[in-house]
């Protein structure tokens, strides 16, 4: 018997080896697994403080590393089932005519800047996000009647600088009071974390800059650097 097993010795070395290897491999996907979870943004897109149009949206940073917020998207949906999208990550409303605000109010001007682990944003209500979306397309009315519309968030993560988002649906109801109502779509923020996902949205954040989509470029690049001081 023991002859047997001597003779056997290199197999079963050999296949303790592999089992060993086996085990490492699976400790190492499920460390690496566990890792990119952790580092991976997860934001929170919620509404609050007020109902209906006049209620506020927050988002909010639920990841481990601070994000930069870099632009926020809004879809609107009409009755007729048209679509109109705006990019709004500046608050118009604190602009004063000349398109200029205070050095002491430059942060409440804008909704872009960092967002740290646990921190969340009043990026104002959803009213005033549609006033917004007026001022940079007139093909848009502040009184139009809708049938949803959709916030998506874009981010830029710290470790990577690669380009992440969340989105989130509103149904919009004719309250019993008259007024209008927003019904959310799904319990929390869609997250947009997949390689499909993060070319849409760079592709939208260079149609916005004018750049050519298939030329590349830098999404995250300020768009306002263009603009006349």
């Amino acid at each position: 018997m023991l002859d047997r097993l001597l003779d056997y010795a290199p197999l079963i070395s050999a296949g303790m080896t592999g089992v060993t290897a086996l085990i490492w491999i699976v400790y190492l996907n499920v460390f690496l697994s566990s890792y990119r979870r952790q580092h991976r943004p997860s934001i929170l897109i919620t509404s609050g403080a007020g109902k209906g149009m006049n209620a506020h949206c927050f988002v909010t940073n639920l990841g481990l590393e601070p994000v930069y917020l870099i632009d926020i998207i809004l879809d609107l949906t009409r009755r007729d089932g048209a679509t109109v999208r705006a990019v709004i990550p500046e608050r118009n409303e604190h602009l004063r005519d000349d398109d200029h605000v205070d050095l002491e109010d430059a942060r409440s001007a804008t909704n872009v800047g960092p967002l740290g682990s646990g921190e969340e944003k009043d990026i104002g209500r959803f009213r005033a996000l549609i006033e917004r979306a007026c001022a940079e397309d007139p093909g848009i009315s502040p009184d139009m009647p809708l049938r949803c519309l959709e916030i998506t968030v874009v981010t830029v993560t710290a470790s990577r600088a690669e380009l992440y988002g969340a989105s989130r649906r509103y149904i919009v109801e004719d309250g019993d009071d008259g007024r209008l109502r927003l019904r959310p779509t799904t319990i929390k923020a869609r997250q947009l974390h997949s390689a499909l996902a993060r070319r849409r949205l760079a592709r939208e954040l260079e149609r916005e800059l004018g750049a050519d989509p298939e030329e590349g470029g830098d999404p995250t690049r300020d768009r306002r650097a263009a603009a006349p001081p």
